[in-house]
């Protein structure tokens, strides 16, 4: 039994010492060139911070969103080297999701037997968005540990929703958007250094700084029972 734990310590022992050793780092000079390009696919999931109008909030009605649906990011890198631990990088893409808002009417029974009743035929309006984008990033990186680097990131992205119409159309578009918007983001990331190209992973969140709901250029006098989707948002 003396020999086991003493065989068992120093197996601990010696994986601890390899453990500790430095590995053979690939492509060393990866970050040290001045710039450098790639691309990125990603997975989002985009949401409203949806305001009750006092229409809505006196009729007992309710606007928001409720469940969030995948959608895809597609971009090129264009990664420029400041200094040994600071980048700036431009991220041009396309990007595809959609939002799902409910409307509810609060207090009146639905045909399913629920306490309040859902609006637009009885199911959420889609509302779908495909944009052109235009991020601009600082990339802050921490020290490299052997094939693997931490770094955080912030920025602005400049989006422009290909999806919205011009004119108001209840049977197109039921509730009416501004096209351009201006995002704040920030995220972490982990950069890990293969034989032959670095690979990531990460998070990023993204914030629009402007109103992009649109009460206005209702051309074509919408019938009252579409217009008051409208009417219900501020």
């Amino acid at each position: 039994m003396k020999r086991t734990y003493i065989f068992i310590l120093l197996t601990l022992l010696t994986a601890s010492v390899h453990a500790q050793m430095p590995k053979v780092k690939n492509d060393p000079t990866h970050d040290d060139k001045p710039i450098h390009f790639g691309f990125s696919l990603g997975l989002n999931f985009m949401n409203y911070a949806v305001y009750q109008s006092e229409q809505a909030q006196n009729g007992q009605y309710y606007a928001g969103i409720k469940d969030l649906k995948p959608g895809i990011n597609i971009q090129a890198i264009a990664n420029l080297r400041l200094a040994k631990n600071w980048d700036l990088r431009a991220l041009p893409g396309i990007s595809f999701g959609e939002r799902q808002l409910h409307f509810v009417k609060i207090g009146t029974p639905g045909a399913d037997g629920s306490p309040d009743s859902v609006m637009y035929d009885g199911k959420p309006y889609r509302i779908e968005s495909s944009f052109i984008e235009m991020p601009f990033s600082l990339k802050y990186k921490a020290k490299r540990m052997n094939n693997f680097r931490p770094y955080f990131l912030g920025g602005v992205n400049f989006r422009y929703d290909l999806a919205v119409k011009k004119e108001y159309d209840y049977k197109e578009q039921l509730i009416m958007l501004k096209p351009l918007d201006m995002y704040v983001e920030f995220g972490t990331g982990f950069d890990f250094y293969l034989t032959y190209f670095k690979f990531a992973i990460e998070l990023k969140y993204s914030v629009g700084m402007s109103n992009v709901f649109s009460n206005t250029n209702r051309a074509g006098n919408p019938p009252k029972e579409h217009g008051i989707y409208t009417d219900m948002l501020d």
